[in-house]
């Protein structure tokens, strides 16, 4: 099975009403689970949570499911969005003592790696789309990043 077949697995049944799932084919085991939605008790107040809190500074950047003239012109104004291609921890460097790939202002080319997203172990890099001007880095090193969330901004 391919890592990407397994990301759209974990994806198909994080978006299901499934709480586990398991998948076996020849020596490799994959057993998905999910904490199943708590029931209110009559009286009684629960917070009730999908998924981590984000905070107010990703929410920001990252809410990229609104489609309106606010997103066209700061695309215009701050270039084109590099958004995570998966679910994972972004990070900045190539390690922990090491120099950032980009900062805000450097040039970037097409092909070239602007940060990595760790997923299930593996260390995916993430490249440039387009040639230009880093002018947004909207996630700190070691954060959490969601499946389409930007990265950073690059103008063109």
């Amino acid at each position: 099975m391919e890592f990407e077949q397994i990301l759209r697995l974990v994806e198909t049944v994080s978006e299901s009403g499934l709480t586990e799932f398991d998948y076996e084919e020849g020596n490799l085991k994959i057993h998905l689970g999910k904490k199943p939605p708590e029931i209110l008790q009559t009286g009684e107040k629960v917070n009730l949570l999908s998924g981590e809190e984000v905070s107010e500074e990703i929410k920001s950047c990252s809410d990229i499911s609104r489609k309106t003239e606010t997103e066209t012109s700061e695309k215009a104004s701050e270039g084109t969005p590099m958004v995570s291609p998966i679910v994972g921890v972004f990070y900045a460097a190539p390690g922990p003592e090491a120099e950032p790939f980009v900062r805000v202002g450097d040039r970037v080319e097409v092909g070239q790696v602007i940060g990595i997203v760790e997923a299930m172990k593996l260390m995916n890099e993430i490249q440039s789309d387009v040639s230009g001007i880093v002018t947004k880095i909207c996630v700190e090193d070691g954060e959490g990043v969601e499946y389409g969330q930007p990265l950073m901004y690059i103008q063109e």
